[in-house]
């Protein structure tokens, strides 16, 4: 696992570090690497679980590795959550395992943190919301339709009224936001929105990396464009972590593309 290093100007001495993808999996080399840095606030941008599982499986039971990650971290720094779209099946009960950690979980919400005055918001996945929605319609005898959602060709979208509260504050604005393509291949083009650093994941670095380019990416297809790194756009700026697992298949490795713990100096 590598420590990747970028630097956003910011006018404001802090440092993020940004972890995506854990999916239920060790993180004892994660929080090593972050007892080094000492970060000033850690953000967790979705996707701590794997769905994996049938409605009504506890996923903090089933993965019970995320939540000893989630205590360290916290005790290490001020640690944010936002859900990305494994988080779907995860229960009431595993919302508020998530909660007893320390860390705060952000769901279509943002807070001020106290230590760094940062503005720290979380966008829940779009999977998670239409989940939510369905549940609302259908009775748990109705299984929510993951595979005909969870595909590249279905735009899902989630909840963003919320934003507008958001973006009307004062200070560095720090959105958590699973998916890249929210920054413009879809809605809500957060690109355009007055949003100082966006934080995602679920690219997993494009899987296969040739000459720098990621080959396939969840949500944005072959050869995805926001794969890993810092992209800047005409309101803010978006970071992407190539994420601290490999989720795919068995028979497709990550190749050329180590799984990262991403710190963000902000100066």
């Amino acid at each position: 696992m590598k420590e990747r290093i970028y630097r956003v100007r910011a006018g404001i001495p802090h440092t993020i570090a940004l972890l995506s993808d854990l999916h239920g999996k060790d993180g004892k080399e994660i929080l090593k690497i972050l007892t080094r840095c000492r970060p000033s606030l850690i953000a967790v941008s979705g996707d701590l679980f794997l769905d994996h599982a049938q409605e009504g499986d506890s996923l903090i039971d089933l993965q019970p590795k995320v939540v000893p990650l989630l205590r360290g971290c916290a005790e290490l720094a001020p640690t944010y959550i936002s859900l990305g779209n494994h988080e779907w099946l995860a229960s009431p009960a595993d919302i508020l395992a998530l909660q007893s950690t320390g860390a705060v979980l952000l769901d279509n919400e943002w807070v001020r943190d106290e230590g760094t005055g940062l503005l720290i918001g979380g966008l829940t996945s779009a999977m998670v919301m239409d989940f939510r929605r369905f549940r609302k319609k259908h009775t748990p005898e109705h299984p929510y339709p993951k595979a005909k959602r969870h595909v590249d060709g279905l735009v899902l979208h989630p909840s963003v009224k919320w934003l507008r509260t958001f973006e009307e504050q004062d200070g560095y604005k720090v959105l958590l936001c699973h998916h890249p393509e929210y920054w413009c291949l879809q809605t809500p083009m957060l690109r355009d929105h007055p949003i100082d650093l966006v934080l995602s994941g679920h690219a997993h670095g494009g899987q296969i990396r040739l000459f720098g380019h990621g080959l396939y990416s969840p949500g944005q297809g072959f050869l995805p464009r926001y794969t890993g790194g810092v992209y800047t756009g005409p309101q803010g700026r978006l970071i992407v972590s190539r994420g601290l697992v490999n989720t795919a298949p068995r028979p497709i490795p990550r190749l050329f593309n180590p799984r990262e713990v991403v710190i963000i100096d902000l100066h």
